[in-house]
């Protein structure tokens, strides 16, 4: 234990003045909203649907409410569904789309074919 140098003891625990308690209320699953999405957003990262959706298509709230307003694009071509990803998978579900082997990147191929035909 270091030497006390000032001349005052320490206070000892029940001395101390008590820490002002500032709690926040607890969230679910360590801050995540309760569909599971942190970010609290999701994204359409599959092709272009001319007049249904198109890449990039910010839905805000929960993968439902995603869902709900993408679904004349899901009724048309259901895989749209899988290619609607969250906020926190947003960055890693890119780069699988670009990767052969994977399912994203199947169901794009799969959606982008039947736009040609």
């Amino acid at each position: 234990m270091p030497k006390n140098t000032t001349g005052t003891a320490p206070a000892s625990a029940a001395e101390r003045p008590a820490a002002a308690k500032t709690e926040k209320p607890a969230a679910p699953q360590g801050g995540q909203k309760p569909d599971g999405c942190a970010a609290g957003f999701y994204c359409y990262i599959g092709p272009n649907l001319t007049g249904l959706i198109q890449n990039g298509a910010i839905f805000r709230g929960t993968r439902e409410d995603a869902l709900k307003a993408a679904a004349d694009a899901i009724k048309k071509q259901p895989l749209v569904k899988t290619l609607i990803v969250s906020g926190d998978e947003l960055a890693e579900a890119r780069l699988k789309v670009k990767r052969k082997g994977n399912a994203l990147s199947a169901n794009y191929e799969k959606i982008a074919a039947s736009k040609r035909q």
